[in-house]
């Protein structure tokens, strides 16, 4: 038991290293969605007119603790938690050279940011996105 609360204050903290701000514009909370089914628009996809915006989110993480897809999945999660079914990535910074730098010289760390906004489109709800393998002979 006792080599088990590491492994778990570990799994914690690395859990807790993304932390998302939200602005909801339309409250939908009644009706969650499971981060596996929010979908992830980047920014030059074509969006349907009949999605609606749900909030902005802003994400904040380590650059030693977390990576893009960790981002993105809290992302997820939090629009999901807002009712969404969809997000339009806007953009995940990391921090510059200079900012490392200092981080590291004063011990303070560095943060990547990240943006988006939380959509609900009644043509994607119930709809689950599935990979095909094709297999190349």
């Amino acid at each position: 038991m006792t080599r088990a609360l590491p492994a778990l204050a570990a799994g914690a903290l690395l859990a807790g290293c993304v932390t998302v701000g939200t602005s909801v514009l339309m409250d939908r909370s009644a009706t969650p969605v499971p981060q596996q089914d929010v979908f992830v628009f980047l920014p030059d996809d074509s969006i349907a007119p009949s999605c609606e915006r749900v909030a902005i989110l802003n994400a904040q993480g380590s650059t030693d603790w977390t990576d893009e897809s960790q981002m993105i999945d809290k992302m997820r999660e939090e629009a999901g938690k807002l009712g969404a079914n969809a997000i339009v990535l806007q953009g995940i910074e990391d921090p510059s050279g200079a900012e490392r730098f200092a981080g590291a010289l004063f011990g303070t760390g560095s943060d990547r940011d990240g943006q988006a906004v939380a959509l609900w489109c009644p043509e994607r709800a119930g709809a689950r996105d599935t990979l095909e393998v094709v297999r190349i002979r």
